[in-house]
């Protein structure tokens, strides 16, 4: 690892677990058994990555989903069960995050939607009586960049509008397409992987 002036994080797999089983689990019940073939990291569905980069909003989200998986659930259950792949914040992340940000400005960096970040911005708020945001020096969502993760033209977006030097800035990631695609553009870069957390880093 070269000099670090500055870090950017992932959220989702990184500092809030996500539960892809307990949302896949509940579309199952719901009757959408083939749920986990549209919609995962490797192999995620056009519609999906369109929402990721706010073609898609949640106004017309819903009519999406059930033309393209050819069902009539109700927003209402497509809406429960959408976002039951988010967990809870845990403190001690929330706490390194804190400690880590009097040491270099921290950045946030999300592949998501419009319907999630809404959901999880209400989560960190309710659970730890601070805004999502206010954790980082800046906070950048795929859906408002209109680019997503792992394009190499969204890690330019990013410093860009940061003014951030990629070979002193540090990418945390548990995803390995999107750890290749930051190292494309000169950051460091951070796989999480085996169960590690950000716990575990040192800097």
């Amino acid at each position: 690892m070269g000099k670090i002036e500055a870090v950017i994080f992932d959220l989702g797999g990184v500092i809030l677990d996500i539960d892809s089983k307990r949302e896949a689990d509940r579309f199952a019940e719901l009757g959408l058994e083939e749920y986990e073939n549209i919609f995962t990291p490797t192999n995620m569905n056009d519609f999906f990555k369109r929402q990721e980069i706010g073609e898609v909003i949640e106004d017309n989200f819903y009519d999406g989903f059930r033309e393209l998986t050819a069902t009539d659930l109700s927003d209402e259950d497509i809406h429960e069960a959408w976002n039951l792949i988010l967990t809870d914040f845990m403190p001690e992340r929330m706490a390194f995050l804190e400690e880590l940000a009097e040491k270099y400005p921290i950045y946030l960096f999300s592949n998501t939607n419009d319907i999630h970040t809404r959901e999880f911005k209400k989560r960190c708020l309710d659970q730890t009586g601070r805004e999502l945001d206010s954790y980082f020096t800046q906070a950048f969502y795929s859906q408002e960049l209109g680019l997503r993760k792992p394009e190499p033209a969204a890690f330019q977006k990013v410093l860009e509008l940061t003014d951030l030097a990629a070979e002193t800035t540090v990418f945390i990631d548990d995803n390995a397409d999107n750890i290749a695609g930051a190292a494309s553009v000169g950051l460091q870069t951070i796989h999480l992987t085996d169960g590690k957390t950000i716990l575990d880093l040192e800097f």
